[in-house]
């Protein structure tokens, strides 16, 4: 359950900050639009078992959000959401010694 709210958690605060970056930047709306379409996998309570399909489309998204020049107020927070998302799909959930 802890795990399924981080994901949330990471996927709601990516939007956020690209809702944000579409106040100064536009274009932005095509990214938004692009992840909003996982929304219901992200925030589902049994998100976990999507686990690898929302990794998959996270690496595709961070690839797509090359075609996107952000702003500098947003564009390092953007980068370390996505990230910080990334690596919590990528936790299998093993504690290594």
């Amino acid at each position: 359950m802890v795990e399924s709210e981080k994901i949330k958690n990471g996927y709601l605060q990516l939007l956020d900050l690209i809702e944000k970056e579409m106040l100064v930047n536009l274009s932005a709306g095509d990214y938004f639009k692009y992840l909003n379409r996982y929304k219901d996998k992200f925030i589902n309570e049994s998100n976990i078992q999507f686990k690898e399909e929302l990794r998959e489309f996270l690496r595709g998204a961070s690839r797509y959000s090359d075609e996107f020049a952000f702003s500098d107020q947003y564009n390092h927070q953007i980068q370390l959401a996505t990230s910080s998302l990334y690596d919590i799909l990528n936790d299998d959930g093993r504690v290594s010694n």
